[in-house]
């Protein structure tokens, strides 16, 4: 699959034909549920976590169900503004709030589906700083406790290995990402291969890989990584100075 995108890509560089894509639906994740040891899902109106992960799931008014540590895989709440605040503070690169705030977040829904998120935002804002050691341990935290948007960890995890330089298991995670992943992971796969392909100082690939996230992926399930791909391949091509980063700056 990697192979045939990528030849698909090589031709697009010319910029004479454009394909793109029908959007996936995604199933809506903004539900309180939790998910049961038998993988089965169970609405509720309202979710708690008690400090040792104990579950109360508050299904109708009605019924209210326990979840004690072991019988559950992980519980689900709609995102919590604390989390969106976190977010934000990556986007605008405030990477000392991040880390200020997270782990505070992180303790507060861990088992509430956040921990992966919180984690990722926390462990890529150290790694901004070229703090490797303080990355790995709020990875490793977060691995060991379930959630939603697995691949916002899994994509810090290759940004870790890319500043171990151990490239060999990133591009492991990368292609196994691509072979299941939906819209919004295979574009983000795409242009963490970009990154790695930059951190082995190949930039025609790095443009290579970015550009695909820009030609076979479209919307606002992308948008956000669209938007790096296009700035550090406009980064890239400057420095080369290719003769078609006009016609990739006009691109939308």
């Amino acid at each position: 699959m990697l192979k045939k995108i990528k030849s698909f890509a090589v031709c697009l560089l010319g910029l004479s034909i454009f394909v793109s894509p029908s959007l996936l639906q995604a199933q809506s994740r903004q539900d309180c549920f939790v998910i049961r040891a038998d993988g089965t899902r169970l609405k509720g109106k309202d979710l708690t976590a008690d400090a040792k992960g104990n579950l109360l799931l508050n299904v109708d008014d009605k019924l209210k169900m326990p979840f004690a540590v072991g019988s559950y895989r992980y519980g689900f709440i709609p995102k919590p503004n604390e989390v969106a605040a976190l977010e934000k503070l990556f986007e605008e690169k405030n990477y000392d709030a991040v880390i200020k705030n997270a782990s505070a977040v992180f303790e507060k829904y861990k088992y509430l589906g956040w921990s992966y998120v919180i984690a990722a935002l926390e462990a890529e804002s150290y790694l901004t700083q070229g703090k490797i050691n303080d990355a790995r341990k709020v990875i490793s935290a977060a691995s060991r406790v379930g959630g939603e948007y697995r691949e916002k960890l899994n994509g810090a995890i290759v940004k870790l290995y890319i500043a171990d330089k151990d490239f060999s298991k990133a591009d492991a995670i990368l292609k196994r990402q691509l072979k299941v992943a939906d819209e919004p992971t295979a574009a983000q796969a795409f242009c963490l291969l970009g990154e790695m392909a930059e951190a082995q100082d190949d930039k025609k690939q790095a443009v290579l890989e970015y550009l695909k996230v820009l030609m076979l992926f479209e919307g606002k399930k992308a948008g956000e990584t669209r938007a790096i791909a296009k700035s550090r391949a406009l980064k890239l091509m400057r420095e080369m100075k290719d003769p078609r980063i006009d016609k990739i700056a006009a691109y939308e």
